[in-house]
């Protein structure tokens, strides 16, 4: 079955509504309000109101109705009995029926009985003393009525000595087939909108309605001998855990068994609860993954794969590693801790529009003394003009060239420049170093491109605080004492990886 609606959600624009006399604040306009304070008030008749009582919900396009769902009982006040009509060609028949609802009782699930599977109910409410949900099924001559209508009827028909009253209501279903293929899309868009606003579903995970990756149980091989701890198994299916998860009821089961649920439960219209107890999740109950217990099993995993015919690839969570990622990103971008990516197009850049507001500095200076430098005795323009003839074409033709070609090469020169004062800034690990004045009567190393001890041509570290270079046993021997054979004391952290450049 496709995942349902529920049509009487404020943001599909139904309407409700009832000749009946209400309570202040708490009229038939509640039962479908988009405040939640509203919502929670329900439907309450006044108190010299008697049954029968009508509630007519309408939708603004065709519904194949699947489920709905009653809650008739409001603090002490309860409804006992129930008529569910369908409007089928303006004529309102009825669907079903119910009555003589017990106290244990919190809720009223109308169905059909082909949709019905009993072995999906779960018997785990009654047993803990939990509200319970009464199912009742529609006539067999509801389908031709409920397959297509725009308005269902709620009728009150008994209540328990006291008014009228209805506390919440839920009609579930799929829009109509003879409905337009663009007004299904445009209603089911709707819907998921409203169900998964952010798009988290389907953004983290490629099937819809599956909000868990694929689990893949390790399975034992045969001739393996191997026990496994009973707090890494499912306390449903009894298999081992990949993404274990704690319930509001204490219990740990793992997060696909949580979602199969939440399927099952979805496809009666109801809202992913918790599998023991039945109660709904909310903000304060919810199910919360066990991070310890999961590493525990990626431990055992890893320690026993060779018992195991396959072990998942379950080492943390993309979201995890993110993270981590994310933070060790934010700390090297402190302002004390830029990285040398960042350092080095940075420090270019800055050079760069350094120099190129010299050279706009000088060009306007040179503008300016070349205006300031014409004397008052100079011909005018026009005379000038007539005396230069094709020599002035000529001189100026070369003069603008000349030009032309002295920005470009300042440009170049200025553009080198920058990149020169940029590398000078930042360490390079491409090529010689320039080699640092001479200690204690030593050569220096990056001059002679070998090791300072064995001069060895095969030297791989540099040693920051004398600029040295040394091979790899070398540098396990200088290491103990942690001084340079030039007497220059340095630690671990001054040593650095030396890569040379080929010729």
């Amino acid at each position: 079955m496709s995942s349902l609606i529920n049509f009487l959600n404020p943001k599909l624009k139904p309407s409700v509504e009832s000749d009946a006399v209400c309570e202040d604040g708490f009229t038939a306009a509640n039962l479908i309000a988009d405040d939640a304070e509203q919502l929670e008030r329900g439907f309450m008749c006044f108190a010299v109101c008697k049954p029968p009582v009508e509630v007519v919900f309408d939708f603004p396009k065709a519904v194949d109705m699947k489920v709905i769902k009653l809650w008739p009982s409001s603090g002490a006040l309860r409804s006992t009995a129930f008529e569910l009509h369908g409007r089928h060609d303006g004529i309102w028949e009825r669907v079903a029926f119910v009555r003589d609802l017990g106290r244990g009782v919190d809720s009223v699930t109308f169905c059909y009985q082909s949709d019905y599977n009993s072995r999906s109910s779960s018997n785990a409410a009654a047993a803990t003393g939990q509200p319970q949900s009464e199912k009742v099924f529609f006539f067999k001559s509801a389908h031709k009525i409920l397959a297509s209508t725009n308005s269902v009827k709620v009728v009150i028909r008994a209540t328990e000595r006291c008014p009228p009253v209805l506390r919440k209501v839920q009609m579930w279903g799929l829009p109509a087939r003879s409905l337009d293929k663009a007004d299904r899309e445009l209603v089911k868009s709707i819907w998921s909108e409203i169900s998964d606003p952010y798009g988290q579903r389907d953004a983290s995970h490629g099937n819809t309605g599956q909000r868990s990756p694929p689990r893949h149980v390790p399975e034992l091989r045969e001739q393996s001998s191997l026990s496994i701890p009973e707090e890494f198994l499912d306390s449903i299916t009894w298999e081992l855990m990949i993404f274990p998860t704690v319930l509001p009821s204490g219990k740990v089961v793992d997060q696909s068994t949580i979602d199969k649920h939440a399927e099952e439960e979805a496809k009666w219209g109801r809202q992913p609860s918790d599998p023991f107890t039945g109660l709904e999740y909310n903000a304060q109950r919810k199910a919360i993954i066990n991070l310890a217990l999961k590493a525990r099993i990626e431990k055992f995993l890893m320690e026993n794969s060779e018992h195991f015919k396959a072990v998942p690839r379950s080492l943390g969570s993309s979201r995890l590693r993110r993270r981590h990622a994310s933070q060790f990103a934010s700390s090297m971008c402190q302002p004390g801790q830029i990285s040398p990516a960042a350092g080095t197009y940075s420090a270019l850049s800055s050079a760069y529009k350094q120099q190129q507001r010299k050279s706009r500095a000088t060009a306007t200076a040179t503008s300016s003394s070349a205006s300031i430098s014409g004397s008052p005795h100079s011909p005018p323009a026009a005379k000038r003009a007539r005396h230069s003839n094709h020599g002035t074409t000529a001189c100026a033709t070369v003069t603008a060239s000349s030009a032309s070609t002295s920005t470009s090469t300042t440009s170049t020169s200025t553009i080198d420049q920058a990149i020169q004062q940029a590398l000078q800034k930042i360490t390079r690990f491409s090529q010689v170093a320039v080699a640092a004045a001479p200690s204690a009567g030593l050569e220096s190393s990056a001059a002679t491109d070998n090791c300072i001890n064995c001069r060895s041509a095969q030297f791989g570290y540099e040693i920051r605080t004398c600029r040295h270079l040394v091979c790899r046993e070398c540098l396990v021997l200088l290491s103990r004492d942690q001084v340079c054979v030039c007497k220059v004391s340095f630690r671990g952290a001054d040593v650095e990886r030396y890569h040379k450049l080929d010729p």
